[in-house]
């Protein structure tokens, strides 16, 4: 199936079109659409309340992309969560990729890095992944698990965001078998040894992230 594109507009410190392998549904959300539109990138969605774009930036979204949704700014959702929540109603694709999703605001890379542990997600998180040129981020549910090696990124860091029982990590410089713990903590700069990685637990969420220097 093809993947679902959620592109923000964090301040920008990479291109996001190289990134965009697969065909599929393009939401640009607030000045992420026009941060698509400036690299070609064919936005078919625009939705946010829009209160980070000049005048003439909004005529242009409204002249170049199909669909467009304007939320007012006092609202109880965040432009990231309307994304989701649009994706929640009109999609079943197999991954929902977010881009240009860190710089500026701390808050606001927090509570993205969050969006995981919202109940009204939960059947989005395994199909949820953050892609950058540094850091790329995933969510698991309980289960066996594999990973795939990303070109260029060697290290590998499981975060516990919740409470995780029996964690296994097997194929991995640092391995763990059955671990539990009581409480969110992150198991940093573990390193593949070949291709791909498993690990396993039996309940809780962890995000697994692969980066490089």
């Amino acid at each position: 199936m093809a993947a679902f594109h959620i592109i923000l507009g964090a301040p920008k410190t990479e291109k996001i079109k190289p990134f965009i392998k697969d065909h599929g549904i393009v939401i640009g959300v607030d000045r992420g659409a026009v941060l698509a539109l400036e690299e070609g990138i064919q936005v078919d969605v625009a939705l946010g309340d829009f209160d980070s774009i000049s005048e003439e930036e909004m005529t242009t979204i409204k002249n170049r992309v199909l669909k467009v949704i304007d939320h007012p700014s006092d609202k109880d959702d965040t432009d990231t969560e309307l994304a989701l929540l649009y994706a929640l109603e009109h999609t079943e694709e197999e991954s929902i990729n977010i881009y240009n999703w860190y710089g500026g605001r701390i808050d606001h890379l927090y509570s993205i890095l969050l969006l995981s542990l919202q109940e009204r997600f939960q059947s989005l998180i395994e199909r949820l992944h953050l892609v950058s040129a540094k850091n790329n981020i995933s969510y698991y549910l309980p289960g066996e698990h594999i990973v795939q090696k990303i070109e260029s990124m060697d290290y590998l860091s499981y975060v516990l965001l919740t409470e995780v029982k029996a964690l296994t990590l097997k194929d991995v410089k640092y391995e763990l078998n059955e671990e539990s713990f009581n409480r969110p903590v992150a198991l940093i700069s573990n390193e593949f040894i070949g291709e791909e990685a498993s690990f396993s637990f039996e309940e809780g969420i962890v995000a697994v992230i692969q980066s490089n220097d």
